[in-house]
């Protein structure tokens, strides 16, 4: 990075809202040109550390989100992204964002009702009506059509399997 590309406070907010990351390193860089041009760090270098940092902050969130399965994404999950989407980029997330991406996800789980049951609900098992209501929701979201592999298809397959044990019990 060389000094006139961001020349003021504003010019590096541009640049982070056009998608630019901010390095340690680039922060490093500015507070050397500060200190040579006022013999101290500034509000530059303090607002480069705050958008970077920001930045890493999202892109850690970004990683925990990516080990989660996607019937597993929440409304909670998309608010905490676009939240820290809309930090790291000094702007709210447009269409096309990660954040809106996950948003998207989130809505399908929740009409779905795909939203994960916590570790201390009692176990449940699925029955060939839940699994034909799953397969209806994933059929009006797809237009008719049902994903193969898709959670209809594993909620037919485990009540399949629930009455061919009950069979031989």
């Amino acid at each position: 990075m060389s000094s006139p590309e961001f020349s003021t406070i504003a010019d590096l907010k541009r640049a982070v809202e056009c998608g630019q990351r901010i390095t340690p390193e680039d922060v490093s860089v500015i507070g050397q040109i500060e200190r040579e041009l006022s013999g101290e760090a500034g509000p530059m270098q303090e607002t480069a550390q705050t958008l970077a940092t920001r930045q890493m902050n999202f892109d850690a969130k970004l990683d925990e989100l990516a080990v989660k399965p996607q019937s597993h994404l929440t409304m909670e999950d998309a608010q905490e992204i676009e939240e820290m989407e809309t930090l790291a980029f000094n702007k709210p997330p447009g269409a096309s964002s990660i954040a809106a991406q996950v948003r998207s996800i989130a809505e399908r789980n929740e009409a779905l009702g795909l939203p994960p049951v916590s570790a201390d609900a009692e176990a449940a098992f699925v029955t060939k009506g839940d699994a034909r209501e799953a397969q209806h929701a994933e059929a009006t979201i797809y237009g008719g059509q049902n994903p193969r592999g898709g959670m209809a298809a594993q909620m037919q397959s485990a009540a399949d399997k629930l009455e061919h044990a009950r069979r031989w019990i």
